[in-house]
């Protein structure tokens, strides 16, 4: 079955000639529109256009699609007038896609706010891997997405904003093996059994890899590497009090525990183990109200992370950026 962002891309396609064109006409990334042509041919058995050196022509399988796609196009969009009309103060929709640390670290504090400010809004806040959420605002199921900078290359049609980096530590129970140890190294922490998301950006995961090797060189490990996969940064978190395992978490979110003393902090870090968080969103695209709301929020918990981030830095003795 056909979806409504089907046919707007179908009729585009036919309107404009080629991908390319129908792409920049929609304000998304050419893959996007070749993926999601690719898929509507898969459902319907066929192709909808043949692609030629000056663009596409199209097929009698298209017409057929296109015969009633601009009609139902209007009527919806008719309907989406007198829903708006009808609808008035009732409860509005705003999706927000982000990668697990950022979710946790930032937009959970914005979308607490935005519960309070705008009680009308519904905020479906979707934490996934940061390397989906690019494809996400692409392809519309968002119109805003938040993740790592250092996992992001570029996409055409998406506008970026760069926020504060947040420093991140390695935490462990306060009777862990590894603070009895005069001087933790990487390969110390890497023998442990390690809790992390399932990807992670080049930066950071090449340095946990090599340190893993030079563990394994010189001694005993854990089995397993990671020996934890999950998503969420904050259930890796609540691990630590009950296994020897360690937790690589922004000083945002560790701050609570370290302050009850539930986890300690050890006394290794490098500037690579942080998050750089950014924001996506469509190049050219207002808007609206509440998603202009959401990214004020946004920024205003951006820089409450780095205050909060700078005095865990103070109370652990190092200095202002956890170096």
């Amino acid at each position: 079955m056909l979806e409504i962002r089907d046919l707007r891309l179908i009729l585009a396609i036919d309107e404009h000639g080629s991908l390319l064109r129908a792409s920049r006409a929609l304000g998304v990334a050419q893959s996007a529109v070749t993926r999601g042509l690719a898929a509507v041919e898969a459902r319907l058995r066929g192709p909808l256009f043949e692609r030629t050196g000056r663009g596409t022509i199209t097929t009698d399988l298209g017409r057929a699609v296109l015969a009633d796609a601009r009609d139902i196009l209007e009527r919806m969009a008719g309907l989406d007038r007198h829903l708006a009309e009808a609808r008035g103060s009732q409860v509005r929709d705003l999706n927000i896609v982000a990668g697990s640390y950022v979710a946790e670290s930032l937009a959970l504090a914005a979308a607490g706010r935005m519960v309070s400010l705008y009680p009308e809004l519904r905020l479906r806040l979707t934490a996934a891997n940061w390397a989906e959420v690019a494809r996400a605002v692409l392809e519309r199921e968002a119109p805003l997405g938040l993740l790592d900078l250092r996992g992001f290359q570029g996409e055409a049609g998406l506008e970026l904003e760069a926020l504060r980096p947040q420093p991140g530590l390695f935490v462990v129970r306060p009777d862990h093996p590894l603070t009895r140890l005069a001087a933790v190294t990487l390969p110390d922490i890497m023998a442990h059994p390690f809790a992390f998301i399932g990807r992670a950006p080049r930066e950071v995961q090449a340095p946990l890899v090599r340190a893993r090797e030079a563990a394994r060189a010189a001694g005993a490990i854990h089995p397993a590497f990671p020996a934890l996969v999950h998503e969420s940064p904050t259930v890796a978190l609540s691990l630590v009090s009950r296994s020897d395992a360690v937790v690589a978490v922004t000083t945002s979110l560790a701050a609570r525990a370290l302050r009850l003393g539930e986890v300690v902090a050890l006394r290794w870090r490098e500037p690579w183990v942080s998050v750089h968080p950014g924001i996506l969103r469509l190049r050219g695209r207002p808007l609206g109200e509440a998603e202009q709301a959401f990214l004020d929020l946004l920024r205003d918990a951006d820089a409450a992370g780095e205050r909060e981030g700078r005095m865990i830095c103070a109370e652990l003795g190092l200095s202002p950026d956890c170096a």
